[in-house]
């Protein structure tokens, strides 16, 4: 009966002994393994004997870290992560203590629970200790800085303890960290206005800058003194539109430096923005002549021509300028019109053997009728723009007079002719023999490749020496090189089209769809 009392008695106390075994803490963190057990002991026995007497049994640790953990992450980061995850009894205890060691960042914290914010927030900003214990761990003498902060820390927390006690502690503590959170409010306002500062500052530089380029450009353009008295007398004249307008459009014009880009500029404001709304509020002129007249002003030579009589001439009115109108369009329609009836005879007549190439002589009818297509187009779009009413009101010819010019007319509309209309045969000649090709340029380029491809083909043409075979090596190292711009411009492209017209004799590499822009 003894022995099994004793036996009780010894199991007991190995388990309380073994119990309190388990409980014993590290309180050493070391990623070096250069802390012997010695100044482990040491920390371990201030915590036993030491702070676990004081209120509410603070404990204390010392992480030695290689560096902010994982990579990349903010060391207070860092910092807040190893004291909130040290092996204590209580974690994230209001009174702990963690000195963090972080080497490749040069850097010693003091990380506390928040009670302890009044003692520990001055250590953290002591730049002298820290250093002196950042020497020591870089000398290797990582056991005489550990014993050294350990003791500073347990004569910080003691002197406050016993002089001031816990709650006041922790009151002062408080305040200290509203005060941080009221600075870290003011630091934002702050910022906040220097950002809102500089914005401003920013906005009123330009905005005088504006003004400024503003003011220079009118008083560079106002200066020449080119404003006719006509056009400022007239109360549909806006003085501000003008002024925006050259603001707008200084670039185009040199910043009006210039008394001749000054006048250039007003001719275009008064051409494009004023005279178009003076026509519009003449009620005597109708809708149709009002379009008419508006297009006339758009041909040069006629917007040159009333620009520098109405605004030279005070009796000169818009009133006089549409009846001069109304009769030189009816010449300027006459005379196209017998251009036109003649067009046909004059190409027939025309001998143009001369300027073909032999080969070529069986496409004289198809060159033939292509000229007069090509003729007819000129003839149209001259009329259409106003060259020939620009002859009859400016050199104030009649139409006896043109007729008189009718046939060096039709001579040089036929000569202007004569190359775009012979390529255009030799071009479908061409796309009969190889159709391919005609399939290749109008549908699979976009509007910028094909010009680029039309210009190629006729750079070096000429009519009485390039043959129909020529042009079409010609036609196919074009097609080649353009395709092989779109494929060096597409490279990126993950999925290539590849073509090998072996039949066709054209090797493309990319037929893109043209519509689709690249």
């Amino acid at each position: 009966m003894k022995k099994m009392g004793y036996s009780l008695f010894l199991i007991c106390f190995a388990g309380i002994f073994f119990s309190q075994s388990s409980y014993a803490q590290p309180y050493i963190e070391d990623q070096t393994g250069k802390v012997n057990q010695e100044t482990k002991d040491y920390v371990s026995t201030l915590n036993k004997e030491k702070f676990s007497i004081l209120e509410e049994e603070p404990e204390y640790g010392v992480a030695i870290t290689q560096d902010v953990e994982p990579k990349g992450n903010r060391i207070d980061l860092h910092i807040e992560n190893k004291f909130r995850n040290f092996d204590f009894k209580t974690r994230e205890g209001p009174v702990n203590i963690v000195v963090v060691f972080v080497l490749a960042q040069n850097e010693i914290r003091f990380a506390h629970g928040e009670k302890l914010t009044s003692i520990f927030d001055p250590l953290n900003k002591n730049l002298e200790l820290k250093a002196r214990l950042l020497n020591l761990v870089k000398s290797d003498n990582y056991n005489e800085a550990i014993i050294e902060v350990s003791d500073i820390v347990y004569q910080e927390v003691e002197q406050a303890y016993f002089g001031k006690g816990l709650a006041t502690i922790a009151k002062e503590s408080d305040k200290l960290r509203e005060e941080y959170v009221k600075q870290q409010e003011y630091s934002k306002i702050r910022y906040l206005l220097l950002f809102t500062s500089i914005l401003v500052i920013v906005f009123l530089v330009y905005t005088f800058y504006y003004r400024y380029q503003n003011s220079r450009v009118k008083q560079d353009f106002y200066t020449h003194n080119i404003l006719p008295d006509k056009i400022l007398k007239d109360g549909l004249f806006d003085q501000k539109d003008l002024d925006h307008w050259l603001q707008n459009n200084r670039k185009f014009y040199h910043d009006y430096t210039n008394r001749n880009e000054a006048i250039r500029a007003l001719k275009y404001y008064c051409l494009y923005h004023y005279l178009p709304k003076k026509i519009n509020q003449y009620r005597a002129i109708t809708d149709h002549q009002k379009s008419l007249l508006k297009k006339s002003l758009m041909n040069r030579k006629i917007g040159d021509y009333f620009f520098t009589n109405y605004f030279s001439d005070e009796e000169y009115t818009f009133l006089m300028f549409n009846t001069m109108m109304i009769d030189a369009q009816k010449v300027s329609a006459a005379y196209a019109e017998n251009l036109l009836s003649s067009l046909s005879k004059a190409i027939s007549e025309k001998s143009i053997e001369d300027e073909i190439l032999e080969s070529k002589w069986p496409l004289l009818p198809q060159y033939k009728m292509s000229m007069y297509e090509e003729a007819k187009s000129v003839i149209e779009a001259k009329h259409e723009n106003g060259d020939y009413l620009a002859e009859n009101m400016i050199a104030n010819l009649s139409y006896e007079q043109l007729l008189d010019d009718l046939s060096d007319e039709l001579e040089n509309v036929c000569l202007n002719s004569f190359k775009t209309a012979i390529f255009k045969v030799d071009l479908e000649e061409v796309y009969k023999l190889k159709p391919i090709y005609k399939d290749i340029i109008e549908n699979d380029f976009s509007d910028e490749d094909l010009s680029e491809v039309m210009s190629s083909i006729r750079i070096g043409y000429r009519a009485d020496l390039t043959s129909i075979a020529k042009l079409k090596e010609v036609v196919r190292a074009a097609i080649i090189n353009i395709q092989e711009t779109i494929r060096d411009r597409k490279k990126r492209q993950t999925t290539v089209v590849r073509f090998d017209f072996v039949e066709r004799e054209v090797k493309t590499i990319l037929r893109p769809k043209s519509k689709n822009k690249f």
